[in-house]
């Protein structure tokens, strides 16, 4: 097993994908819609649904933990049918127009005073988010080359992450205008998206390849090697995530005897770790192949969690929950690009919301075990609980085939015969010329190194 990769490889720039306009067009309407995403959360979530930042963590921890798994549990399945039955442009299109819809109606809900109606539009808008984010995800390949993908993804989680800072600057700077002035603006926001998104003039899959491809197939790729081992250990990974994160949010608050939040500082420490993950992303994908990154990210984890009950103070602890998520968001960009890279034509949004599911649920799960091992026991247990968990994971994926499986190989290839019809039915001609042949390497980096693949 290679611990690095050797060769001259392509290095892929993230602002030289922004150079391809219909790349730029949907990474520009993802911003205008998660920073409408971002006002909207923060206008409801604040105003009318739940307790104060500032209230106690167990319960924001149980609150956080209730509105990631609603969205997943009722509309990530929906996603990956829509994402790969009809065409993605028209459902980012069509799905923001809706968004902007429901801001209107959560507009109305505000000035009526109505809490369950206001409930009930942000549910239905958690649940169009998700939908929306398994047919952008699911549409990246069409934009990219294959081993452009990890600087494409990271790329748009950094955007999604500047977003969320700005739509939550933009409630500080609209709030002469009142929560309904703001989800006006919200809605407004998602139309310019769905504008933006309709001017992308790329083809981005999913128009009728369902129709050829039996739900056994995708069941069937879901237990081949690369997208097992991508789903099985970044699910692993995001529980104990969530465990530590939980564990070290209630340490903090006993710690401080309640004069900091410790939710809020644990959270906030984590999307720092998390932003600076997505950024480092694409060097480290350059340097290490696949295995090893993995087992070098729960092998690091497994090293850094042991010490902690013997260290005094919150510090150590939420620089051992900084540096695991880090770990995390480069697994996670990583798993991202070999699920894209290797679902195979017609599945790729079914695939990646399975995969997506697993990871997030596993995130809530490990919240609420966290919660209930430090509350019922201690914070030391349920450190000394995940230190060895980690060292497990990494032996665990050290020895796990990630090769695919023969037979379920088969079983998807036979199912995806027909995939050269489905191009020249669905594909205009030159865009599938663009899909198959390629760009330009002159006009991407002007380098004549070799394109490595995404494995």
């Amino acid at each position: 097993m290679e611990l690095t990769r050797h060769g001259g490889y392509l290095h892929v720039s993230r602002r030289s994908l922004l150079k391809f306009v219909d790349f730029r067009r949907v990474v520009s309407a993802q911003f205008v819609s998660q920073t409408a995403d971002a006002l909207m959360l923060v206008v409801l979530a604040r105003t009318l649904l739940f307790a104060d930042p500032d209230g106690p963590t167990p319960v924001l921890l149980a609150q956080a933990a209730m509105t990631g798994a609603a969205p997943l549990v009722l509309a990530g399945p929906i996603g990956g049918f829509v994402a790969d039955r009809w065409p993605r442009r028209q459902i980012l299109v069509s799905g923001q127009a809706i968004r902007a819809c429901l801001g209107l109606c959560a507009a109305m809900a505000v000035a009526v005073n109505s809490k369950p109606a206001a409930f009930v539009v942000f549910v239905c808008a958690l649940c169009a988010t998700r939908i929306l984010f398994t047919a952008r995800i699911a549409s990246v390949r069409h934009l990219v080359r294959q081993h452009e993908l990890v600087a494409a993804d990271s790329l748009m989680l950094i955007v999604g992450v500047i977003a969320g800072a700005f739509g939550a600057a933009l409630f500080g700077a609209t709030l002469l205008f009142g929560s309904v002035g703001q989800l006006v603006i919200v809605s407004a926001g998602h139309f310019a998206a769905a504008y933006g998104f309709d001017r992308t003039r790329a083809w981005l899959g999913g128009e009728g390849e369902t129709s050829a491809i039996r739900w056994r197939a995708v069941v069937a790729q879901l237990s081949c090697g690369k997208t097992r081992y991508a789903l099985a250990s970044t699910s692993a990974h995001r529980l104990l995530v969530g465990i530590i994160v939980a564990t070290v949010a209630l340490d903090v608050d006993g710690r401080t005897g309640g004069s900091a939040s410790g939710y809020a500082l644990t959270l906030a420490t984590a999307g720092v770790a998390a932003f600076i993950g997505s950024v480092t992303s694409e060097s480290v994908n350059e340097r290490f192949p696949r295995r090893p990154l993995t087992i070098g990210c729960f092998a690091v984890a497994g090293c850094v969690v042991p010490p902690l009950p013997f260290v005094a103070g919150p510090v150590p602890r939420l620089v051992a929950v900084g540096i695991l998520v880090f770990l995390f968001q480069n697994l996670r960009v990583a798993s991202d690009a070999t699920i894209q890279a290797n679902a195979a034509p017609g599945t790729c949004g079914r695939v990646f919301a399975a995969y997506d599911i697993a990871f997030n649920l596993a995130y809530v799960v490990g919240l609420v075990g966290g919660l209930a091992i430090a509350s019922n026991f201690s914070v030391e247990v349920a450190l000394g609980v995940v230190g060895p968990a980690y060292l497990l994971g990494a032996v665990a994926f050290s020895l796990l085939e990630r090769e695919g499986s023969g037979r379920a190989q088969a079983q998807f290839s036979s199912d995806l015969a027909p995939r050269n019809d489905i191009l020249s039915r669905n594909t205009p001609s030159d865009e599938r010329e663009r899909i198959e042949d390629g760009r330009n390497n002159d006009e991407r980096s002007g380098g004549s190194a070799v394109p490595r693949e995404v494995a």
